[in-house]
This record gives structure tokens, sequence and C-alpha cells, in this order.
């Protein structure tokens, strides 16, 4: 029985940047408070707690502009106590499955300098 190598296509995944965003609250809050203080936010939102929720992550397409405007309006605002954000590198399979490349930098700036936040690719600004 002669058999012929099947061809085998190999289904790559997708690699890139996108916003990566930890957002801690000033206090504790029920889920659905957590989703009505993130409703600005775009992207994928995982909320951090059970019933009682301290913080969240939110990642996706990158608006930089729009993301400045949510730190600003949640960290004066007195929602958010502290925010860790930056434009990550990311491998994705093509199962969905997401690898996180390390951040290459941080850089600290007050909670006031939202306009420091310049979305460099691999760095993090941690607004505290």
């Amino acid at each position: 029985m002669n058999s012929e190598p099947t061809g085998s296509s190999t289904v790559k995944g997708t690699r890139g940047f996108e916003l990566d965003a930890h957002l801690a609250f000033t206090g504790t809050l029920t889920p659905e408070q957590a989703r009505h203080a993130l409703r600005g936010w775009t992207g994928r939102i995982d909320l951090y707690g059970g019933e009682t929720v301290r913080s969240a992550r939110v990642t996706g397409p990158l608006d930089a502009d729009a993301t400045r405007a949510l730190l600003r309006a949640g960290l004066e605002g007195g929602t958010l106590r502290y925010a860790e954000v930056g434009l990550r590198g990311f491998l994705r399979s093509a199962d969905g499955v997401t690898d996180w490349v390390p951040w290459r930098r941080n850089v600290v700036l007050a909670r006031t300098d939202v306009d420091g936040v310049q979305f460099e690719s691999g760095v993090r600004y941690v607004l505290e």
C-alpha cells in the first residue's frame, strides 16, 4: 500500500501589542458597581474578586486619547486608587491562548500626570 503524506498546514496565531491595564479601585465594589465604574472601557474586562471587587484588568485594542480620558476621570474622580497601564506585547495561538511578553521597562508617574502616559510598546506606566 502506497501512502502519500498528507499536506499539513500550520495554523499560526497572531502577535502584536495591545492595551493592558490593571485598575485598582479606592474601595471594594460589587461586580455590578465595578462594571458600572468601567462602563467606558472597551476590550475584555476581568474583575478580580468574587462578591467584593478591588481591581480589574482591561485588555484589548488601544485608543490612546480615550484611555487617557478614562484614566484621568477615574483617578481624579476618586474611583481609582492607582493604575498600571501600557501597550503590552502578546503572542496568541490559533486556539486563543495568549502569552504575554514581559514588560521591558516601568515608568512611575504621579496620579495627576496622565498626559505622561505615551503608550510606548513594552513600557508599563504606573500612576500612583
